[in-house]
This record gives structure tokens, sequence and C-alpha cells, in this order.
């Protein structure tokens, strides 16, 4: 196969080249011959040719001419050399030309309608200096690689340059090339630190320009908008007009349908007491507990049983005083069922053992007519 690459000096065309070389030799196991116009230092056993002899070697050879067009220059109508006509023979004995030179013109041109598919043309365009390299390939040779736009009708990678390869030849005794920033890059860097810069000195400029000079005058307080204090403010700091959505807002409940839960009413409405279990009543088939101002309690079914058992000993207040006075806190069932309660004063610690209630079946009516009794007060059953 021919393949040929081209690019400027410096663009890297030895350093990839010999990369390329190196590797499909050790892979198939093929002598290299090179034209010599770089001086090898790694001995991989590549040997010196002349460009005219290249039909002397044996088959199978990789062949690299760097700078080929001083072995293949531009003929002006001469007859075609047997050496550059027998390339057209190359693929009979299975060699393989690696070619470098600056531009695909510079070269003969029956060579160069030669290259083609599996080969390539490969054009390297250096990356501003840095240590890569912008590679375009094609099947077959571009006359103009060189142009902006040549791409689009190639295949197009960044490739990085193999630094272990520099210490194979020397190819210049100094390399003056230094990494260049495009402009592009250096105007978009300007701007990503500008622009936030340039807007915070507008939007300081149009602060000073909209704050007042003088000093901002406070309105009056309206009667039902001034707010002493909350869940925002504590008591006793520095008072403020509401704003007509904040007074609104302050009437609106938390919980819907209890009018005392709105933040106007939090100062008024800071718990002083705590519920806690003043009577449990267990029947056959549920146990109830009720707090000190004779609400229910939702208290599991095994506390409740525990506490009705038990009791529940109340170690945060003071000796209690009530309307039972000097009654014990812990009230027998039957003591508790005669004792009149207000519903609101239910004793401290009561605890109630209802037993189950059982149906009463009517008497059977006499045999014979018995005559009525004399009137009386009504009576009560009373249920074993």
């Amino acid at each position: 196969m021919l393949y040929l690459r081209t690019g400027a000096n410096g663009a890297g065309k030895t350093l990839l080249t010999l990369r390329d070389v190196r590797e499909k030799s050790l892979a198939e196991s093929r002598p290299v011959y090179y034209n010599g116009r770089f001086n090898m230092v790694a001995d991989f056993g590549w040997i010196k040719i002349d460009a005219k002899d290249w039909e002397s070697v044996p088959d199978g050879a990789i062949f690299l001419f760097d700078e080929c067009h001083n072995d293949f220059p531009i003929r002006s109508g001469k007859e075609v050399p047997r050496y550059v006509s027998q390339l057209a023979e190359h693929r009979v004995r299975g060699f393989d030309f690696f070619l470098l030179t600056q531009h695909p013109m510079n070269m003969d041109p029956f060579v160069r309608r030669l290259i083609g598919s599996p080969g390539w043309h490969q054009h390297l365009k250096r990356a501003s200096g840095a240590p890569l390299v912008s590679v375009i390939q094609w099947a077959a040779v571009n006359d103009a690689p060189q142009k902006a736009g040549s791409g689009a009708s190639g295949q197009v990678t960044m490739v990085k340059y193999p630094k272990e390869v520099y210490d194979w030849y020397v190819s210049t005794s100094l390399d003056t090339a230094k990494v260049r920033i495009p402009f592009q890059v250096k105007l978009l860097v300007a701007c990503v630190v500008l622009v936030p810069l340039l807007g915070y000195y507008a939007w300081t400029m149009l602060q000073k320009t909209v704050a007042p000079k003088g000093p901002v005058p406070v309105a009056q307080p309206l009667l039902g908008q001034v707010r002493t204090g909350g869940p925002d403010r504590p008591p006793g700091s520095e008072k403020r007009v509401l704003t007509t959505a904040e007074y609104v807002s302050s009437y609106q409940p938390r919980l819907q349908g209890l009018a005392y839960t709105a933040p106007r009413y939090d100062e008024m409405t800071k718990p002083v007491n705590v519920p806690y279990p003043a009577a449990c009543i267990q029947s056959k088939t549920r146990c109830e507990c009720f707090s000190q101002q004779a609400t229910k309690l939702d208290v599991p079914l095994d506390l409740c049983a525990q506490l009705v058992k038990g009791g529940f000993f109340n170690d945060w207040q003071a000796a209690l005083k009530d309307a039972n006075a000097g009654r014990p806190l812990q009230e027998s069932p039957v003591a508790v069922a005669a004792a009149p309660h207000d519903p609101l004063t239910l004793p401290k610690q009561t605890r109630v053992l209802a037993p189950p209630l059982r149906p009463v079946l009517p008497t059977p009516a006499p045999a014979a007519p018995v005559p009525a009794p004399a009137p009386a007060a009504s009576s009560v059953a009373m249920l074993p």
C-alpha cells in the first residue's frame, strides 16, 4: 500500500509515521528500509536505502521515505523513470510505502495518482503549537489539503503526540515551536472574566441612582396594624406597621374551624397546662381515658387497662385542691358511681371498673287474676 502524510514542518509527520511503522514491523515481523533523512537513535535494525534501489530488497519490506519530494520529484514532461513506474506493481511483492512531504503537489504526479484505498492521504495541522495535532484523512490524495474547510470531505481526528517516539530519532537540533493560544480562546476567557465584573459595576451604579438621598419617612401605625410580639418578634420589640397582606393573614387560623389558632392570638394561647389521664373507665369490650378537663384522650387499650389497674402518679404538680378535697385520690368503683361529680371536675386519678350489662327477662303473668296493687314510687332493678 501507499500511505501519504503531508503537513507543515513541525506538524509531527515523522513522529507519527515512526510509531506506525514500528508497530507494523513488530506485529508482522517485517524489515524496514528508510532514506536516512533523519538520524535514528534507537537500534531497531532498520536499514538505510536509496529510493531508486527499492526493487532490490526482499519481498514484504516496509519503506519510509521522509521528504519524499526529493526521491520522487516533479518531472517536466520527461519519461517516467523505472523506479517510479514500478511503484504501480508494488503490491505484487507485498511492499508498503510511507511517504512524507509538506504538500502533495510537491511530488511526482505519477506517484500521487497511485495513492488510494486501502491506502490513504493524511494531512496534519498542529493545534496552535500544543502537543496535539488535527489529522484529516482521505481515501485518495487531496490536492489542496491546507485550505479551510478541507476537513469536510475527510475524516477528522485529534491525536496526541506519542512522547516515547521523541527518543527514537533526531529530526531537528532545536524545537522552536511554542504554544500559541488562538485569538478566539483569548476572547472567550476575556468575556468570562469581564462580563461578571461589568454586570456588578452596572448593578452598583444602578443602586446608587435608585436609592433615595434623604431619610426615608416612616409611616405612622394604624389602629389594629401594630404588632408588639408574636412568633417572629418577641414582646417589647420595636413596633412595625403591618402590611395589608400581613394584617389579613394574622386572622387566618392554622387549623380550619379553630379561630384561636390564628397568628393574632399566639401571645394569648401559650400553653399553661398539660393534659394527663385523670380518669380511666374499663368495660369488658373497651377502655377509655379522660383528661382533667373531661376530654377524651387517645390512649392505647393496653395502657388504659394498665392505668385502671395501677393508677397514675402525678409528680409535677403540688397537692391537688378541688371540690372533692379530703377524699382519697384512688376511689373505689362503688364510691365513684355513688358520688356526684361535675363533668368538668372529675376526681383526680379516678379508676372505674364497670361490670358488663346483662338483660333482665320479664316475669311470666300469673294464671289467676291478681288485684292490681296500689300506686307506688318507681324502682330500679339491681343486676347481680
